[in-house]
């Protein structure tokens, strides 16, 4: 199998299905909620139309994610606790522990009243007298004390545009040996091809810890998956489509076909322009692909889309995508960057 077959697999699985799903997806990366919606949208999922069916939580990778709420005892299993409860909350001493055992039922009473908007907890805390320091302490960047209270599966966070929050499910818990292999099998089945190296980008595990899980995955399969040449392919006796490989898709940030495989074996994305999609911060941006490559990133500032090509003989095709991403975001001016320019 070539990297243009693989590629094509890759696009036929992930983005031109017609039935994939969050599920199928192991969730959507969502540091920015309006990213995460647009990628469910581009395989035209309506979180919208149906936000109980999903929440958002500190998950895979240790970042936050939207997944089903049918699948939340599989995310939210025993052996999920990050590092952060402990270094930040059980181990940090800016704020007393009876502050913090107070906040915690304060934020949980508030819940229970109704009171579930991020801003509107925000602001009875500051009203109960809580200090500068002990809101900062509460409510970062990296989570705070919602996250605490995600993390020990009491609550999750929604996904409407306000940052609300809801008592989590109650479900049974799954051990983290359960979880791991059946998150490995469903990342195997949906987006093979794949080779351990993705595995260990995609889930952020050891390569040792990677690879077994993946031969297990492998021997229950009953044939299904097989190894070919170091990659896990599905046999499902496809043909690849090289349709799907010569259009042009539309991705938005952090998109599956973006974080799921290894950066630097990811066969869309040319490796000279590695960095100008995968840049220093951690940000994944998004992307114009034309023939099962990338060819331009483009972002959206102030209701402006703005594109910025790779080569210039990549306008004409970005031109063609206009279209996709001015329906995907509901902004109407579009402007072109130069490629380079910050």
């Amino acid at each position: 199998m070539n990297k243009t077959d693989i590629v094509s697999q890759h696009i036929r699985s992930m983005l031109c299905r017609s039935d994939i799903s969050v599920t199928d997806m192991l969730g959507i990366q969502s540091q920015f909620l309006r990213y995460s919606k647009w990628v469910a949208k581009v395989r035209g999922i309506d979180m919208d139309a149906e936000p109980e069916r999903y929440f958002r939580a500190w998950t895979l990778r240790g970042t936050m994610h939207i997944h089903e709420v049918s699948d939340y005892d599989l995310y939210m299993h025993e052996g999920n606790h990050s590092p952060y409860m402990k270094e930040y909350w059980d181990d940090h001493f800016v704020v007393s522990h009876a502050v913090k055992c107070q906040a915690e039922d304060q934020m949980l009473r508030l819940i229970e009243a109704g009171v579930a908007k991020r801003k509107d907890i925000v602001r009875s805390f500051q009203e109960s007298g809580a200090s500068k320091e002990t809101m900062d302490y509460l409510f970062n960047a990296w989570g705070g004390l919602p996250r605490i209270l995600m993390e020990r599966g009491e609550i999750i966070q929604t996904v409407s545009d306000d940052l609300s929050y809801a008592f989590a499910p109650k479900m049974s818990v799954m051990t983290a040996e359960q979880a791991e292999l059946e998150q490995m099998k469903r990342y195997l089945e949906n987006y093979a091809p794949c080779s351990v190296s993705d595995a260990v980008y995609f889930f952020r595990y050891t390569r040792a810890k990677a690879k077994r899980l993946m031969e297990q995955c492998v021997s229950a399969s009953s044939g299904m998956l097989i190894w070919i040449d170091g990659v896990v392919i599905k046999e499902t006796g496809t043909v690849y489509d090289s349709e799907a490989t010569n259009a042009i898709f539309v991705l938005p940030g952090f998109d599956p076909l973006l974080v799921g495989y290894e950066k630097k074996e990811n066969g869309m994305v040319p490796t000279e322009h590695l960095r100008d999609v995968y840049n220093l911060q951690g940000i994944i941006k998004p992307v114009i692909i034309h023939k099962g490559q990338c060819i331009a990133t483009w972002t959206v500032r102030k209701d402006t889309i703005y594109i910025k090509p790779f080569q210039a003989d990549n306008k004409a095709a970005c031109e063609r995508a206009e279209k996709q991403i001015r329906n995907l975001t509901q902004c109407s001016e579009c402007r072109y960057e130069q490629h380079g320019r910050l």
